[in-house]
Protein backbone atom coordinates (compact mmCIF):
# COMPACT_ATOMS: atom_id res chain seq x y z
CA UNK A 1 0.00 0.00 0.00
CA UNK A 2 1.70 3.48 -1.25
CA UNK A 3 0.44 6.54 0.93
CA UNK A 4 1.66 9.74 1.15
CA UNK A 5 3.59 9.90 3.54
CA UNK A 6 4.91 13.57 5.01
CA UNK A 7 6.84 14.73 8.43
CA UNK A 8 5.08 17.96 8.47
CA UNK A 9 1.97 19.55 6.66
CA UNK A 10 2.59 19.81 3.04
CA UNK A 11 1.40 22.74 0.90
CA UNK A 12 -0.15 21.73 -2.20
CA UNK A 13 -2.47 23.17 -5.42
CA UNK A 14 -6.10 22.87 -5.63
CA UNK A 15 -8.00 22.04 -8.23
CA UNK A 16 -9.94 25.13 -10.01
CA UNK A 17 -13.33 23.26 -8.03
CA UNK A 18 -11.93 23.47 -4.90
CA UNK A 19 -10.38 26.96 -5.50
CA UNK A 20 -13.29 28.67 -6.80
CA UNK A 21 -15.55 26.87 -3.72
CA UNK A 22 -12.86 28.11 -0.93
CA UNK A 23 -12.67 31.40 -2.35
CA UNK A 24 -16.44 31.69 -1.90
CA UNK A 25 -16.96 30.87 1.40
CA UNK A 26 -17.53 32.91 4.19
CA UNK A 27 -14.76 33.05 7.01
CA UNK A 28 -13.75 29.72 5.76
CA UNK A 29 -16.75 27.75 6.92
CA UNK A 30 -18.96 25.28 4.75
CA UNK A 31 -22.28 23.41 5.53
CA UNK A 32 -21.82 20.58 2.60
CA UNK A 33 -21.09 17.47 3.25
CA UNK A 34 -22.16 14.18 1.19
CA UNK A 35 -23.43 11.48 3.72
CA UNK A 36 -22.80 8.02 2.70
CA UNK A 37 -23.86 5.06 5.27
CA UNK A 38 -24.56 1.36 5.22
CA UNK A 39 -26.26 -1.20 7.06
CA UNK A 40 -24.69 -3.69 8.98
CA UNK A 41 -25.76 -6.65 10.49
CA UNK A 42 -23.72 -9.35 12.79
CA UNK A 43 -21.24 -9.11 15.69
CA UNK A 44 -19.65 -5.53 14.27
CA UNK A 45 -16.06 -4.89 16.12
CA UNK A 46 -16.51 -1.01 16.42
CA UNK A 47 -12.71 -1.00 17.47
CA UNK A 48 -12.03 -2.68 14.34
CA UNK A 49 -14.02 0.41 12.35
CA UNK A 50 -12.25 2.68 13.79
CA UNK A 51 -8.76 1.19 12.79
CA UNK A 52 -10.02 0.48 9.48
CA UNK A 53 -10.93 4.32 9.36
CA UNK A 54 -7.51 5.42 10.55
CA UNK A 55 -6.13 3.48 7.52
CA UNK A 56 -7.80 5.00 4.88
CA UNK A 57 -7.31 8.38 6.00
CA UNK A 58 -3.49 7.25 6.18
CA UNK A 59 -3.35 5.85 2.81
CA UNK A 60 -5.67 9.19 1.42
CA UNK A 61 -4.55 12.42 1.74
CA UNK A 62 -7.13 14.14 1.04
CA UNK A 63 -8.63 12.80 3.89
CA UNK A 64 -5.88 14.72 5.82
CA UNK A 65 -6.35 17.78 3.75
CA UNK A 66 -7.78 21.31 4.99
CA UNK A 67 -7.72 24.13 2.74
CA UNK A 68 -6.25 27.78 3.43
CA UNK A 69 -6.60 31.06 1.08
CA UNK A 70 -3.50 32.62 0.63
CA UNK A 71 -2.82 36.15 1.45
CA UNK A 72 -1.95 39.60 -0.57
CA UNK A 73 -2.54 40.48 -4.30
CA UNK A 74 -6.10 41.02 -5.60
CA UNK A 75 -6.30 37.95 -6.72
CA UNK A 76 -5.48 35.49 -4.33
CA UNK A 77 -4.87 31.92 -4.46
CA UNK A 78 -6.05 28.88 -2.01
CA UNK A 79 -3.75 26.01 -1.04
CA UNK A 80 -4.65 22.45 -0.13
CA UNK A 81 -2.72 21.64 3.55
CA UNK A 82 -1.95 17.80 4.01
CA UNK A 83 -1.63 17.34 7.50
CA UNK A 84 0.79 14.22 8.25
CA UNK A 85 -1.84 12.85 10.58
CA UNK A 86 -5.20 13.29 11.82
CA UNK A 87 -7.51 11.93 14.61
CA UNK A 88 -10.21 9.54 13.17
CA UNK A 89 -13.56 11.25 14.14
CA UNK A 90 -15.65 8.57 14.52
CA UNK A 91 -18.73 8.57 16.97
CA UNK A 92 -20.78 5.85 18.37
CA UNK A 93 -24.36 6.07 19.88
CA UNK A 94 -27.04 3.99 20.73
CA UNK A 95 -30.41 4.23 19.22
CA UNK A 96 -32.02 0.75 20.37
CA UNK A 97 -33.72 2.42 22.89
CA UNK A 98 -35.82 4.77 21.18
CA UNK A 99 -39.47 3.69 19.20
CA UNK A 100 -38.39 4.24 16.18
CA UNK A 101 -34.14 2.90 15.72
CA UNK A 102 -34.19 3.14 12.02
CA UNK A 103 -36.28 6.39 11.55
CA UNK A 104 -33.87 8.03 14.46
CA UNK A 105 -31.10 6.72 12.18
CA UNK A 106 -32.45 8.76 9.25
CA UNK A 107 -32.76 11.79 10.88
CA UNK A 108 -29.38 11.80 12.86
CA UNK A 109 -27.95 11.49 9.02
CA UNK A 110 -29.89 14.21 7.61
CA UNK A 111 -28.31 16.41 10.46
CA UNK A 112 -25.08 15.36 10.49
CA UNK A 113 -24.68 15.97 7.33
CA UNK A 114 -25.35 20.10 7.47
CA UNK A 115 -22.58 20.09 10.38
CA UNK A 116 -20.78 23.65 9.59
CA UNK A 117 -16.86 22.91 9.08
CA UNK A 118 -14.27 24.91 9.22
CA UNK A 119 -12.10 24.48 6.27
CA UNK A 120 -8.80 25.36 7.64
CA UNK A 121 -8.88 22.33 10.06
CA UNK A 122 -9.01 18.79 8.54
CA UNK A 123 -10.55 16.04 8.51
CA UNK A 124 -13.05 17.40 6.71
CA UNK A 125 -15.49 14.64 7.50
CA UNK A 126 -16.63 12.63 10.23
CA UNK A 127 -18.51 9.47 10.83
CA UNK A 128 -21.54 8.03 13.36
CA UNK A 129 -21.73 4.54 14.49
CA UNK A 130 -25.36 3.86 15.43
CA UNK A 131 -26.43 0.70 17.19
CA UNK A 132 -30.06 0.25 16.26
CA UNK A 133 -30.04 -2.95 18.76
CA UNK A 134 -28.59 -6.41 18.79
CA UNK A 135 -26.40 -7.17 16.13
CA UNK A 136 -28.14 -4.15 14.25
CA UNK A 137 -25.76 -1.09 13.13
CA UNK A 138 -25.53 1.37 10.74
CA UNK A 139 -22.56 3.52 10.11
CA UNK A 140 -22.49 6.82 8.82
CA UNK A 141 -19.90 9.41 7.46
CA UNK A 142 -19.97 13.14 6.28
CA UNK A 143 -17.91 13.67 3.73
CA UNK A 144 -17.73 17.49 2.58
CA UNK A 145 -17.70 17.87 -1.02
CA UNK A 146 -13.96 19.51 -1.29
CA UNK A 147 -12.26 15.79 -0.87
CA UNK A 148 -14.73 13.74 -1.99
CA UNK A 149 -17.08 12.52 -4.93
CA UNK A 150 -19.85 9.98 -5.90
CA UNK A 151 -16.67 8.24 -7.73
CA UNK A 152 -14.83 8.25 -4.35
CA UNK A 153 -17.64 6.46 -2.84
CA UNK A 154 -17.12 3.19 -4.15
CA UNK A 155 -13.27 3.17 -4.04
CA UNK A 156 -14.30 3.90 -0.26
CA UNK A 157 -16.43 1.07 0.32
CA UNK A 158 -14.14 -1.15 -1.06
CA UNK A 159 -11.15 -0.45 0.37
CA UNK A 160 -13.04 0.16 4.16
CA UNK A 161 -14.29 -3.36 3.70
CA UNK A 162 -11.23 -4.80 3.02
CA UNK A 163 -9.51 -2.76 5.77
CA UNK A 164 -12.08 -3.65 8.66
CA UNK A 165 -11.53 -7.68 7.68
CA UNK A 166 -7.88 -6.97 7.98
CA UNK A 167 -8.18 -4.98 11.36
CA UNK A 168 -10.79 -7.68 13.10
CA UNK A 169 -7.89 -10.80 12.08
CA UNK A 170 -5.32 -8.60 13.64
CA UNK A 171 -2.97 -7.88 10.68
CA UNK A 172 -2.47 -5.26 8.06
CA UNK A 173 -4.91 -4.46 5.21
CA UNK A 174 -3.68 -5.47 1.53
CA UNK A 175 -4.61 -2.82 -0.73
CA UNK A 176 -3.72 -2.07 -4.50
CA UNK A 177 -0.83 0.53 -4.98
CA UNK A 178 -1.48 3.93 -5.68
CA UNK A 179 0.29 5.29 -8.38
CA UNK A 180 -1.04 8.79 -8.25
CA UNK A 181 -2.57 11.09 -5.53
CA UNK A 182 -4.83 13.65 -5.32
CA UNK A 183 -2.28 16.30 -5.37
CA UNK A 184 -0.67 15.13 -8.65
CA UNK A 185 -4.12 15.42 -10.13
CA UNK A 186 -4.89 18.85 -8.95
CA UNK A 187 -1.09 20.44 -9.95
CA UNK A 188 -1.61 18.58 -13.33
CA UNK A 189 -4.94 20.24 -13.57
CA UNK A 190 -3.38 23.91 -12.95
CA UNK A 191 -0.45 23.51 -15.18
CA UNK A 192 -2.13 22.23 -18.30
CA UNK A 193 -2.04 24.44 -21.30
CA UNK A 194 -2.80 23.39 -24.94
CA UNK A 195 -3.36 26.03 -27.24
CA UNK A 196 -5.43 24.11 -30.28
CA UNK A 197 -8.29 23.04 -27.48
CA UNK A 198 -7.72 26.69 -25.75
CA UNK A 199 -8.51 27.46 -29.32
CA UNK A 200 -11.68 25.33 -29.61
CA UNK A 201 -13.22 26.59 -26.76
CA UNK A 202 -12.68 30.27 -27.63
CA UNK A 203 -14.61 29.93 -31.20
CA UNK A 204 -17.02 27.21 -29.57
CA UNK A 205 -17.75 29.11 -26.45
CA UNK A 206 -18.33 32.61 -28.62
CA UNK A 207 -21.63 35.31 -27.80
CA UNK A 208 -22.59 32.79 -25.14
CA UNK A 209 -26.27 32.98 -24.50
CA UNK A 210 -28.06 34.67 -21.39
CA UNK A 211 -28.89 33.35 -18.47
CA UNK A 212 -30.79 32.68 -15.73
CA UNK A 213 -29.98 35.04 -12.43
CA UNK A 214 -28.25 34.00 -9.62
CA UNK A 215 -30.15 32.98 -6.38
CA UNK A 216 -30.15 35.16 -3.25
CA UNK A 217 -27.72 34.35 -0.48
CA UNK A 218 -29.19 32.05 2.05
CA UNK A 219 -31.69 30.02 1.89
CA UNK A 220 -31.63 26.08 0.84
CA UNK A 221 -31.25 23.79 -1.76
CA UNK A 222 -35.02 21.85 -2.47
CA UNK A 223 -35.14 18.62 -4.63
CA UNK A 224 -38.03 17.81 -6.15
CA UNK A 225 -38.17 13.71 -7.26
CA UNK A 226 -38.45 12.91 -11.19
CA UNK A 227 -40.85 10.34 -11.71
CA UNK A 228 -38.98 6.47 -12.41
CA UNK A 229 -38.96 5.94 -16.09
CA UNK A 230 -39.69 1.68 -16.51
CA UNK A 231 -36.69 -0.30 -17.40
CA UNK A 232 -38.48 -0.72 -20.63
CA UNK A 233 -38.60 2.59 -21.51
CA UNK A 234 -34.94 3.71 -20.98
CA UNK A 235 -34.08 0.46 -23.04
CA UNK A 236 -36.36 2.16 -25.76
CA UNK A 237 -33.90 5.51 -25.15
CA UNK A 238 -31.88 3.70 -25.41
CA UNK A 239 -31.90 1.87 -28.81
CA UNK A 240 -32.87 5.29 -30.21
CA UNK A 241 -29.83 6.79 -29.01
CA UNK A 242 -28.15 3.87 -30.77
CA UNK A 243 -29.95 4.02 -34.14
CA UNK A 244 -28.31 8.00 -34.43
CA UNK A 245 -24.83 7.08 -32.93
CA UNK A 246 -25.57 7.96 -29.41
CA UNK A 247 -25.90 6.53 -26.10
CA UNK A 248 -28.75 6.71 -23.26
CA UNK A 249 -26.78 9.71 -21.73
CA UNK A 250 -27.44 11.63 -25.33
CA UNK A 251 -30.83 11.16 -25.45
CA UNK A 252 -31.51 12.43 -21.90
CA UNK A 253 -29.95 15.53 -22.19
CA UNK A 254 -31.56 16.13 -25.62
CA UNK A 255 -35.27 15.49 -24.05
CA UNK A 256 -33.65 18.00 -21.52
CA UNK A 257 -32.69 20.31 -24.04
CA UNK A 258 -36.50 20.34 -25.75
CA UNK A 259 -38.04 20.79 -22.07
CA UNK A 260 -35.63 23.83 -21.16
CA UNK A 261 -36.42 25.16 -24.59
CA UNK A 262 -39.55 27.85 -24.26
CA UNK A 263 -37.52 29.06 -21.02
CA UNK A 264 -34.23 29.43 -22.24
CA UNK A 265 -34.39 29.36 -26.18
CA UNK A 266 -32.60 27.28 -29.34
CA UNK A 267 -29.00 28.35 -28.23
CA UNK A 268 -28.13 26.25 -24.95
CA UNK A 269 -25.13 25.41 -22.68
CA UNK A 270 -25.20 23.24 -19.89
CA UNK A 271 -22.72 21.86 -17.89
CA UNK A 272 -22.04 18.23 -18.00
CA UNK A 273 -20.66 16.20 -15.10
CA UNK A 274 -17.87 14.36 -15.77
CA UNK A 275 -16.01 11.70 -13.41
CA UNK A 276 -12.39 12.91 -14.32
CA UNK A 277 -10.65 9.50 -13.57
CA UNK A 278 -9.68 9.18 -17.45
CA UNK A 279 -5.66 9.64 -16.24
CA UNK A 280 -4.09 6.13 -15.53
CA UNK A 281 -4.37 5.39 -11.66
CA UNK A 282 -6.71 7.98 -10.82
CA UNK A 283 -9.36 5.33 -10.27
CA UNK A 284 -8.07 4.33 -7.72
CA UNK A 285 -8.19 7.79 -5.42
CA UNK A 286 -10.24 9.60 -2.99
CA UNK A 287 -11.08 12.91 -3.61
CA UNK A 288 -13.17 15.28 -5.84
CA UNK A 289 -11.55 14.68 -9.58
CA UNK A 290 -15.00 15.78 -10.97
CA UNK A 291 -15.37 18.82 -13.35
CA UNK A 292 -18.23 19.66 -15.50
CA UNK A 293 -17.64 20.15 -19.73
CA UNK A 294 -19.66 22.96 -21.27
CA UNK A 295 -22.17 21.72 -24.04
CA UNK A 296 -23.44 23.73 -26.14
CA UNK A 297 -26.16 22.90 -28.62
CA UNK A 298 -28.42 25.05 -30.79
CA UNK A 299 -31.76 23.17 -30.78
CA UNK A 300 -33.30 24.56 -33.65
CA UNK A 301 -30.66 23.22 -35.99
CA UNK A 302 -32.73 19.61 -35.80
CA UNK A 303 -35.54 19.21 -37.46
CA UNK A 304 -36.95 16.05 -35.80
CA UNK A 305 -35.67 14.39 -32.02
CA UNK A 306 -33.37 11.86 -33.54
CA UNK A 307 -31.67 14.51 -35.46
CA UNK A 308 -31.40 16.32 -32.02
CA UNK A 309 -29.69 12.87 -30.60
CA UNK A 310 -27.54 13.07 -33.29
CA UNK A 311 -26.24 16.72 -32.58
CA UNK A 312 -26.03 16.20 -28.81
CA UNK A 313 -23.75 13.06 -29.38
CA UNK A 314 -21.68 15.00 -32.22
CA UNK A 315 -20.85 18.48 -29.47
CA UNK A 316 -20.33 15.96 -27.06
CA UNK A 317 -18.08 13.50 -28.52
CA UNK A 318 -16.18 16.76 -29.92
CA UNK A 319 -16.16 18.41 -26.67
CA UNK A 320 -14.79 15.52 -25.14
CA UNK A 321 -11.66 15.26 -28.15
CA UNK A 322 -10.82 18.83 -26.43
CA UNK A 323 -11.24 18.35 -22.98
CA UNK A 324 -9.83 21.21 -20.35
CA UNK A 325 -10.44 21.89 -17.00
CA UNK A 326 -13.59 24.03 -16.54
CA UNK A 327 -11.36 26.91 -14.73
CA UNK A 328 -9.00 26.61 -17.95
CA UNK A 329 -11.97 26.86 -20.23
CA UNK A 330 -13.39 30.26 -18.12
CA UNK A 331 -9.70 31.77 -18.22
CA UNK A 332 -9.78 31.43 -22.40
CA UNK A 333 -13.61 32.15 -23.17
CA UNK A 334 -13.59 35.76 -25.04
CA UNK A 335 -16.39 36.83 -23.61
CA UNK A 336 -16.20 39.30 -20.22
CA UNK A 337 -17.50 36.72 -17.40
CA UNK A 338 -17.10 39.16 -14.87
CA UNK A 339 -20.94 40.39 -15.25
CA UNK A 340 -21.86 36.86 -15.52
CA UNK A 341 -19.89 35.87 -12.15
CA UNK A 342 -17.88 33.44 -13.85
CA UNK A 343 -20.53 31.50 -15.15
CA UNK A 344 -20.72 29.69 -18.53
CA UNK A 345 -24.17 27.79 -17.67
CA UNK A 346 -26.76 27.94 -14.97
CA UNK A 347 -28.24 24.40 -15.74
CA UNK A 348 -26.17 21.61 -14.76
CA UNK A 349 -26.93 17.57 -15.64
CA UNK A 350 -25.45 14.35 -14.14
CA UNK A 351 -26.21 11.02 -15.16
CA UNK A 352 -24.84 7.85 -12.99
CA UNK A 353 -24.73 4.75 -14.78
CA UNK A 354 -26.01 1.72 -13.14
CA UNK A 355 -23.32 0.27 -10.51
CA UNK A 356 -22.52 -3.10 -9.28
CA UNK A 357 -24.98 -3.11 -5.17
CA UNK A 358 -22.28 -2.29 -2.37
CA UNK A 359 -22.26 -5.42 -0.29
CA UNK A 360 -20.15 -7.53 1.21
CA UNK A 361 -20.35 -10.55 3.78
CA UNK A 362 -17.25 -10.91 6.41
CA UNK A 363 -16.57 -13.59 8.03
CA UNK A 364 -16.44 -13.27 12.09
CA UNK A 365 -15.78 -15.18 15.61
CA UNK A 366 -17.92 -18.78 16.07
CA UNK A 367 -19.08 -19.19 12.28
CA UNK A 368 -21.15 -16.33 12.49
CA UNK A 369 -21.19 -13.76 9.71
CA UNK A 370 -21.41 -9.84 9.21
CA UNK A 371 -22.97 -8.61 6.43
CA UNK A 372 -22.51 -4.85 5.50
CA UNK A 373 -24.89 -3.50 2.61
CA UNK A 374 -25.18 0.50 1.24
CA UNK A 375 -28.02 2.32 3.26
CA UNK A 376 -30.10 4.37 1.07
CA UNK A 377 -30.18 8.11 1.87
CA UNK A 378 -32.92 10.05 0.64
CA UNK A 379 -31.83 12.67 -1.64
CA UNK A 380 -35.16 14.32 -1.21
CA UNK A 381 -34.38 14.89 2.86
CA UNK A 382 -30.79 16.36 2.38
CA UNK A 383 -31.39 20.51 2.57
CA UNK A 384 -28.13 21.67 2.97
CA UNK A 385 -27.54 25.78 3.45
CA UNK A 386 -26.74 27.50 0.01
CA UNK A 387 -24.61 29.97 1.77
CA UNK A 388 -21.92 32.15 -0.21
CA UNK A 389 -20.25 28.94 0.00
CA UNK A 390 -20.91 27.13 -2.91
CA UNK A 391 -19.66 28.87 -6.05
CA UNK A 392 -21.12 26.05 -8.28
CA UNK A 393 -24.87 27.03 -6.83
CA UNK A 394 -26.77 27.35 -10.11
CA UNK A 395 -30.87 27.58 -10.54
CA UNK A 396 -31.32 23.93 -11.54
CA UNK A 397 -29.69 20.70 -11.42
CA UNK A 398 -30.76 17.75 -12.62
CA UNK A 399 -29.65 14.46 -11.65
CA UNK A 400 -30.68 10.63 -13.43
CA UNK A 401 -29.67 7.27 -11.88
CA UNK A 402 -29.64 4.10 -13.79
CA UNK A 403 -30.60 1.44 -11.37
CA UNK A 404 -29.72 -2.12 -11.27
CA UNK A 405 -33.30 -3.33 -12.25
CA UNK A 406 -32.65 -0.52 -15.57
CA UNK A 407 -34.92 1.84 -14.11
CA UNK A 408 -34.89 5.27 -14.51
CA UNK A 409 -35.01 7.91 -11.46
CA UNK A 410 -33.43 10.94 -10.38
CA UNK A 411 -34.08 14.34 -8.97
CA UNK A 412 -34.06 18.55 -9.70
CA UNK A 413 -32.60 20.34 -7.34
CA UNK A 414 -32.21 24.03 -6.91
CA UNK A 415 -32.45 26.79 -4.92
CA UNK A 416 -35.57 28.17 -2.73
CA UNK A 417 -34.89 31.49 -3.41
CA UNK A 418 -35.52 31.18 -7.34
CA UNK A 419 -37.56 27.93 -6.81
CA UNK A 420 -39.79 27.36 -3.83
CA UNK A 421 -41.02 23.55 -3.69
CA UNK A 422 -44.34 23.80 -5.57
CA UNK A 423 -42.59 25.32 -8.57
CA UNK A 424 -39.59 23.26 -8.53
CA UNK A 425 -41.77 20.07 -8.64
CA UNK A 426 -43.87 21.69 -11.79
CA UNK A 427 -39.86 21.76 -13.31
CA UNK A 428 -39.51 18.03 -12.29
CA UNK A 429 -42.98 16.82 -13.46
CA UNK A 430 -42.22 19.14 -16.85
CA UNK A 431 -39.32 16.36 -17.30
CA UNK A 432 -40.71 13.55 -16.18
CA UNK A 433 -43.42 14.13 -18.87
CA UNK A 434 -40.84 15.01 -21.64
CA UNK A 435 -39.13 12.09 -20.87
CA UNK A 436 -42.44 9.28 -20.80
CA UNK A 437 -43.49 11.40 -24.03
CA UNK A 438 -40.33 10.51 -25.53
CA UNK A 439 -39.90 7.42 -24.51
CA UNK A 440 -43.40 6.37 -25.61
CA UNK A 441 -42.65 7.49 -29.23
CA UNK A 442 -39.55 5.33 -28.76
CA UNK A 443 -41.04 2.21 -28.00
CA UNK A 444 -43.86 2.81 -30.64
CA UNK A 445 -40.78 3.62 -33.19
CA UNK A 446 -42.03 7.14 -34.12
CA UNK A 447 -38.63 8.44 -34.84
Amino acid sequence: MTTLTLAEPARLPTSYYQRDWVRACVAGRSHFSLPIAWDVDGPLDAEAVRVALAHLTDRHAALRTGFRMRTGGTDPDVDQIVQPSVDVDLKVADLGGTPDPDGAADAHIVAEAQRARALEHPPLWHGSLLRLGPDRWVLALFMHHLIFDGWSHGVLHDELVRCYRAAAEGRAPRLPRLSLHLGDHTAAERGRRDAGHEQWWRERLRDLPPLAPLPPVGGRFVSAPIAPLPARAADALRRLAADHGGGLNTALLATLLLTRRPRSGDDQVIGVTRAGRDRPGSQRVVGPLLDHLPLRVDVSRSAHFGKLVADVAQAYREALAHQLPLGRIRQVVPDDLTVRRQRLFDTRYNYLPAAAPLAATLAAPGGRTVRIAARPVDPLRLSPRHTEDHPEVLPLSYNLRLGPDGALGGEVCGHDGLYPHDRLAAVADEFTGALAEVAAAALAGRW
